[in-house]
């Protein structure tokens, strides 16, 4: 698994003209799941609708669209199926995301987030970044269940298997925002267990990349959002262990070689700006690392720092030992608008030109397309060769809306 870091706020303050184009209507009518009260919860709940996706034949995608209302919600989270053969779009789940207290604008990543089996959504911020639990959506069924968790909970992530979720853990009271560390819970439900203890007071500090590839310890991030040491730590024990110095992202699956890192080699000093929470630097250097299993033998197989940005977010190839990364958005001397693609066997490299910034990529089902957004208002699809490049999905703005942005984008596909 890796991280797709998106800082709603920002996005959102950098969106286009509102798009026209009507929405199509969902083919089940919507009903609000009424959640429990989350415990001392200094603001309003947000109400949830879903609407149930069904049975789901051939390739879809899940697309997230946030869009800004007036009166101080932060954002409204609508989440779409779409089906890649170019059938009707059917919203499936929004609610108004409220504002976050321990982090300004939070995160979403569809791959730690969405199950392995495609089936569920595990969401914190419908419950209230303030509050305990941890929301667990079917997305096929269209029901929903609470997992109570000890404090805030935020940055879930599914085991492989599907029994376990870990997150980030934090508290606030009053002014006195802190971490209280690395958390796993059963997927089922139950008492919530520390893995690591929180040490570091405000937001960002601690990022979950995701689970090792044999689910026994879980890769996270310290010292900063967007750009973090990596370690990995042991979920029976509590062992750290440091793999790496600053990544933009790791990828972790069980076929070998397992792991992709994205590290930058020169880290600015700067104090954390933009998407992400990645450094302005003039230019960036680093490379992309594969290893076997996550405490093998590490090996590079592409570098970058001539292009006058970054290397962002790897995710591997379904049916293949490619790697699939993008330049980020708004960082380093220039915009490079493309898809990398990266044999993390062989270093063979290719470029995909795209005609906007990517700020969300991800293969299909079977790796043989690959889905992205950009320009922050259109969900795109194009063949892995890169042909066939055209608009997958372009939502309309929300009634009320005066700002929208598409971020995020997976393949679904209910096993």
């Amino acid at each position: 698994m890796c991280r797709l870091s998106i800082v709603i706020a920002l996005l959102l303050s950098c969106t286009a003209t509102p798009v026209t184009v009507p929405s199509p209507s969902p083919t089940a009518t919507a009903s609000p799941i009424q959640l429990p009260s989350a415990t001392a919860s200094p603001s309003p709940r947000p109400d949830l609708t879903i609407v149930p996706a069904g049975e789901i034949r051939g390739d879809h995608a899940l697309v997230l669209q946030v869009s800004q209302q007036p009166g101080g919600v932060t954002g409204a989270m609508r989440f779409w199926d779409v089906p890649l053969d170019g059938t009707a779009p059917k919203q499936l789940l929004s609610y108004n995301q409220g504002e976050k207290l321990l982090t300004q604008g939070d995160t979403f990543d569809f791959s730690r987030q969405l199950s392995p089996d495609g089936r569920q959504l595990v969401l914190a911020d419908p419950v209230d970044m303030a509050g305990s639990g941890l929301l667990v959506v079917d997305l096929s069924a269209g029901t929903t269940r609470l997992i109570r968790t000890t404090g805030g909970a935020d940055r879930p992530a599914w085991r492989p298997d599907g029994r376990r979720i870990a997150y980030r853990g934090f508290t606030v009271a009053g002014p006195l925002q802190k971490e209280t560390g690395i958390w796993v819970v059963s997927a089922a439900g139950g008492t919530p267990q520390q893995v690591v203890a929180g040490a570091l007071s405000g937001g960002g500090a601690t990022w979950v990349y995701g689970w090792t590839e044999d689910g026994a310890g879980l890769a996270i991030g310290t010292g900063g959002a967007g750009v973090s040491d990596v370690s990995v730590v042991d979920v029976a024990t509590g062992t750290l262990t440091r793999i790496g110095g600053a990544a933009h992202g790791v990828a972790i699956r069980a076929k070998r070689p397992s792991v992709a890192i994205v590290f930058e080699d020169q880290p600015s000093a700067a104090p954390p700006t933009g998407i992400a929470g990645a450094p302005s630097s003039a230019a960036r250097v680093g490379h992309l690392e594969v290893r076997d299993t996550t405490f093998a033998a590490p090996r590079t197989v592409a570098r970058y720092g001539v292009e006058g940005t970054m290397l962002w977010d790897p995710r591997w190839n379904p049916s293949s030992n490619e790697i699939l990364m993008f330049w980020i958005c708004g960082e380093g001397v220039q915009e490079r608008d493309e898809l990398v693609v990266v044999d993390g066997v062989t270093g063979a490299r290719r470029a995909l030109a795209t005609s906007t910034c990517v700020r969300s990529a991800s293969w299909n089902a079977d790796g043989t397309k690959i889905l992205y957004t950009g320009d922050l208002e259109t969900a795109r699809l194009r063949n892995a060769d890169g042909s066939n490049d055209h608009v997958l999905f372009r939502p309309a703005m929300p009634p009320g809306a005066f700002q929208q942005a598409v971020i995020a984008v997976i393949a679904f596909v209910p096993r």
